[in-house]
């Protein structure tokens, strides 16, 4: 598991005013707390924190947190709990940092990716359908695995992957049931295509309905 190192600088002053302030100067309002440690409030880099999300080390980081208060620095370890995003400029306005331990389990989800391309598609013309994109799990932080890879290239039309199907590394405990599905293959839909005469019938219906409105209009002006 990649390991990251993330500068802090702890800060006294909360709300949305000093929030605002901080991101207009490309910083991330950013808190730090866990089971056994008070939340600190903090100031990141947003140069540094997109460096780290960025790293493809998957969505779970060890991160070494220094957090400095202008006369010490404090070393932590932690993972990136809730990223805060702007849903129309999709810039990042918060991050939760959460304290963890190196021999303390932890739960996490993590990515299902599906490799190769399955035999009921390009063969038989079906449809891959991704049932479960992630997989929760437990296990110690450095055991974490940034992804679990899934082949599919022998599904055919009505064929599926369940949990069990998985290589599940030493050390991990998977909290799902092994008849969980994560990939079918399903058969194409189908289009019923209308017949012409259906079509022509129709627009004949149509035409004799609007001619017999007209007819009685005309007997209703007259009267």
């Amino acid at each position: 598991m990649t390991t990251v190192a993330l500068a802090a600088q702890s800060r006294t002053e909360t709300g949305k005013g000093v929030a605002r302030s901080l991101r207009r100067q490309a910083l991330i309002p950013a808190v730090f707390y866990g089971p056994e440690v008070d939340p600190i409030p903090l100031i990141l880099q947003s140069k540094d924190l997109e460096k780290l999300i960025t790293t493809g080390a998957g969505e779970n980081i060890l991160i070494d947190l220094n957090i400095e208060d202008g006369k010490s620095t404090q070393s932590h370890r932690a993972m990136i709990k809730e990223i805060q995003v702007d849903p129309v400029k999709q810039n990042i306005l918060h991050v939760d940092l959460y304290a963890i331990s190196m021999d303390k389990k932890i739960s996490v989800e993590v990515p299902i990716t599906l490799t190769g391309t399955a035999v009921g598609v390009s063969d038989e013309g079906g449809i891959l359908q991704q049932v479960s994109r992630t997989l929760e799990i437990s296990c110690l932080p450095d055991r974490i695995p940034e992804a679990f890879e899934l082949e599919v290239t022998a599904l055919a039309i009505g064929d599926s992957l369940h949990v069990s199907d998985l290589e599940i590394p030493e050390g991990v405990e998977v909290l799902a049931e092994d008849e969980l599905t994560i990939a079918s293959v399903v058969p194409p839909t189908k289009v019923e295509e209308i017949e012409p005469e259906v079509l022509e019938e129709e627009e004949e219906g149509e035409e004799v309905d609007e001619e017999a409105e007209a007819e009685t209009k005309e007997e209703g002006d007259q009267e």
